[in-house]
């Protein structure tokens, strides 16, 4: 075969791969489009309804397609459920970042924009609680969910470290803050005897009141 003849042969070859990539691509991108869907369609039902009242069905109705066809995207409620929580660490972390950025980078300052996030999150914070402390989350679910918490651990370090807080054994600080802002968001959002506007100052004292007693000790 003459080298003109390998040639073409060689750009027929390049332009099958062309198409090959343009279709493997479009495929993704359909892909991700339908993910997308599924998540937008379960966090709609999030909002009106408490997650565990809501099944794969119900999520696959309300984004558009079959509920058959759901289970190529995610395999269990679980799974989405871990998806949404990620997208709102992603979200939360971003918001800490920028409180930074304007100079609010005290303990207090921190704890108020954890508890504020989570005060306007709702679903955000039963599907947190869903995960910490339910025994019947599948496995592929709690992974996600592991690899979400070191993420945002990993950052909630970085922040502290970047406002100047908790140098040495940042984790332990950091794990042990958190977890303490989220029991006051857990013990105190829903007290009956309460208007919802009282409730959230009463949340904030108590976060501040935390804040203060990890920078100085008890007053």
């Amino acid at each position: 075969m003459s080298a003109l003849g390998n040639t073409r042969l060689r750009r027929g070859d390049w332009r099958g791969m062309d198409r090959k990539s343009t279709f493997l691509q479009l495929k993704e991108q359909e892909r991700a489009h339908r993910r997308d869907l599924i998540l937008d369609a379960a966090m709609r039902l999030f909002a009106n309804r408490p997650f565990h009242e809501t099944g794969m069905r119900d999520i696959a109705e309300e984004a558009g397609i079959s509920p058959a066809s759901i289970y190529r995207y995610f395999s269990s409620r679980d799974d989405i459920l871990a998806e949404i929580l990620g997208q709102e660490v992603r979200e939360g972390r971003k918001r800490q970042q920028q409180r930074l950025e304007k100079g609010s980078a005290s303990l207090e300052d921190i704890a108020a924009g954890i508890v504020e996030f989570f005060l306007e999150k709702e679903s955000a914070f039963q599907m947190l609680g869903h995960f910490m402390l339910s025994d019947e989350v599948d496995e592929e679910a709690r992974e996600k969910f592991n690899a979400i918490r070191e993420y945002y651990l990993d950052e909630f370090d970085a922040v502290l470290k970047q406002a100047g807080h908790a140098q040495e054994n940042v984790r332990l600080f950091s794990s042990t803050y958190f977890a303490s802002l989220l029991g006051i968001i857990m013990s105190f959002r829903k007290s009956p005897e309460e208007p919802e506007q009282t409730r959230r100052k009463n949340i904030h004292r108590l976060a501040r009141l935390t804040a203060t007693v990890f920078k100085n000790g008890m007053p």
